[in-house]
């Protein structure tokens, strides 16, 4: 073997070595562990009880009736704020409303608990119109005990409804039907820190 290979030899070997223990001088322990999450929504679930409030006949200008039914909350989250949305379709009966609106002269009264004091009076019509404008009735607002509806607890709405005799001929309605619908739209209130 001449020089040359044998100084290329001892320079190689001599790097192998650093290298090994070079290599050794960066040893370390190490450990690791894990953390594991889960997160779940809640349920946001407002039930009614009775859903038929209002199921009345052979109704004349003048007639009122008085109707409460119970909501729920049902969910795993606190309820906020319960809009009422309305809509309602009227069916002529004898084909003669021309542009008169049946739901301008049925207004909703809604009553406190014990009936006596009037927490909001509006028209059908108004109370459709809100709808369609965004901006329905927030009846947990009427309602000091809705200010928040907890899980698991329940109000009672009372409503008044009332067939307003306005002095005026009012035959166009007589045979007439009128179809209402609330939905009752249940929100949370604003995320907190858990």
């Amino acid at each position: 073997m001449n020089m040359k290979n044998k100084f290329i030899l001892s320079v190689a070997t001599l790097g192998i070595g650093l290298a090994l223990v070079g290599g050794g001088t960066f040893a370390y322990f190490s450990d690791t562990e894990e953390v594991n999450n889960s997160f779940a929504a809640g349920t946001l679930d407002l039930t009614v009880n009775p859903t038929v409030v209002f199921d009345v006949h052979n109704l004349k200008p003048g007639d009122f009736m008085v109707r409460d039914f119970d909501i729920t909350n049902s969910g795993t989250i606190d309820i906020e704020d319960v809009l009422m949305h309305t809509n309602y379709s009227v069916i002529d009966g004898n084909g003669d409303n021309g542009n008169a609106d049946f739901g301008k002269h049925i207004f909703i009264e809604f009553l406190t608990s014990d009936g006596d004091l009037i927490l909001l009076n509006k028209s059908l019509a108004d109370m459709r119109k809100l709808t369609q404008q965004g901006k329905s009735p927030d009846i947990s607002n009427l309602y000091l005990k809705l200010k928040n509806l907890p899980v698991g607890d329940s109000d009672r709405i009372v409503m008044k409804i009332n067939f307003v005799d306005n002095g005026l001929d009012q035959n166009i309605f007589q045979e007439d039907t009128l179809k209402l619908t609330w939905t009752l739209e249940a929100k949370q209130g604003a995320g907190k820190k858990l």
